[in-house]
């Protein structure tokens, strides 16, 4: 079973698992815990509480950790193990057990094979409706057309061009043998 937040020590160690652009994967360390509390949602500005709806009171503690040799402090439920944070500049996961960044890892895995599948399965019908927008485009609009025309022009003639270029090569290259 995982160590709370709030039983943890100065010098204890943190696991965290950076989610920005690349995945990372720090240890830190517990610089602090702070005293148990209690903390009220906050409510945005010129918005008043609904009566029927009561804010949920939570109890949670003021933990400052180390991370990269920088010290971040976050509000964390008493209950848990592991947050959720922002601070260090990305999307980050800390927490009390290694195992926790393990599952996260694992999951974070299958979400991004399970992505990629999705879009392979896309790709072929994405191609297909870039063509069949093209071949509208041109067909009901008379400049794009016209361009394309143009373009195709002159695709075909670098590629005669090319050829001509490859037929000369060979036959320079035949007779600089004799």
């Amino acid at each position: 079973m995982s160590v709370l937040f709030k039983e943890m020590t100065a010098g204890a160690t943190v696991y965290a698992l950076v989610k920005g652009e690349e995945l990372k994967y720090l240890e830190g360390s517990v610089v602090s815990i702070g005293q148990q509390r209690s903390e009220l949602p906050q409510m945005p500005a010129g918005q008043m509480p609904n009566p029927m709806q009561m804010p949920t009171i939570k109890h949670v503690v003021d933990v400052t950790y180390q991370l990269d040799g920088k010290n971040y402090t976050d509000a964390v439920d008493v209950t848990a193990s592991v947050f959720p944070t922002d601070k260090p500049g990305s999307v980050t996961m800390v927490s009390t057990d290694k195992d926790a960044v393990v599952r996260e890892l694992h999951a974070t895995l299958k979400t991004s094979e399970n992505y990629l599948t999705e879009a392979e399965k896309n790709v072929p019908k994405q191609k297909q409706r870039v063509e069949d927008c093209k071949a509208l485009i041109a067909q009901l609009d008379t400049v794009y057309m016209e361009r394309q025309q143009t373009e195709q022009r002159f695709s075909k003639i670098e590629e005669a061009q090319k050829e001509q270029g490859d037929k000369l090569d060979k036959i320079l290259e035949l007779l600089s043998k004799k």
